[in-house]
């Protein structure tokens, strides 16, 4: 499974290729590179925990997903911009998803295809649903979520929505 968009690079004014593919064990070190460019902010907002920097195992937990899930990653210009993942719950229909883009990528769709991706991959095997638990203060993800599935439940609990979305 490859998906391509392109976006506008507003500072070059190119146009940018994005694939979104399959992570693979050689993505290990792309991987660590993408988690020590994210912003402190985007750790904490990924991970929810006031990390300074994403922890060392994210990599190596990224790049050897098992049959339980998928993770894929959206490459540009030859380096990992972000990841996205999901792992089955107790081998039923319904799995948990994650998913984090570089701050320089943020805002360009690439979130947007990297989850519409994995959910139709997830779709394929058949699971229903995508559950998840995000930050109340991240609007960013809140907005991905309602941009990609037509239903989503929320329920509030302390700092994070238990968020809940019926595979399209």
């Amino acid at each position: 499974m490859h998906s391509t968009i392109y976006t506008q690079d507003h500072i070059h004014q190119e146009q940018e290729e994005i694939l979104v593919r399959p992570v693979s064990r050689e993505d290990e070190e792309g991987l660590r590179e993408m988690l020590s460019r994210l912003s402190q902010k985007s750790v904490h907002l990924r991970f929810h925990a006031p990390f300074p920097r994403a922890p060392e195992w994210a990599a190596a937990m990224f790049a050897n997903s098992d049959r339980r899930g998928e993770s894929l990653v959206a490459v540009a210009n030859g380096e990992i911009v972000g990841h996205a993942m999901y792992v089955r719950l107790d081998g039923g229909d319904r799995a948990e998803f994650a998913i984090v883009v570089e701050d320089g990528y943020q805002s360009r769709g690439i979130g947007r295809l990297l989850l519409s991706s994995l959910a139709e991959e997830a779709r394929r095997e058949g699971l229903k649903t995508f559950t998840g638990s995000v930050l109340v203060e991240n609007g960013r993800m809140l907005g991905l979520l309602r941009s990609v599935f037509a239903r989503v439940g929320y329920a509030l609990e302390d700092i994070s929505y238990e968020v809940s979305a019926p595979l399209p």
